[in-house]
């Protein structure tokens, strides 16, 4: 669609998700097929796991240790 991001010709979507330990909110640009990433916190640092929620921005975060 006309203004979706894109990077290279392929597809992006926000995941938008909330960092378990310090609580801040984080997003991460990702493929439009990916339901699974990880990234660090822009906050504390920690790394997390997220997963796509029922919520297409809102993703669920899981610490990793």
């Amino acid at each position: 669609p006309p203004g979706a991001a894109t990077t290279r010709g392929t597809p992006m979507k926000t995941a938008e998700w909330t960092c378990t330990s310090c609580k801040a909110t984080n997003r991460k640009l990702v493929r439009d097929a990916a339901t699974r990433a990880t990234d660090r916190c822009v906050t504390c640092h920690r790394r997390h796991v997220i997963e796509q929620d029922e919520r297409p921005v809102r993703w669920r975060a899981m610490a990793e240790r």
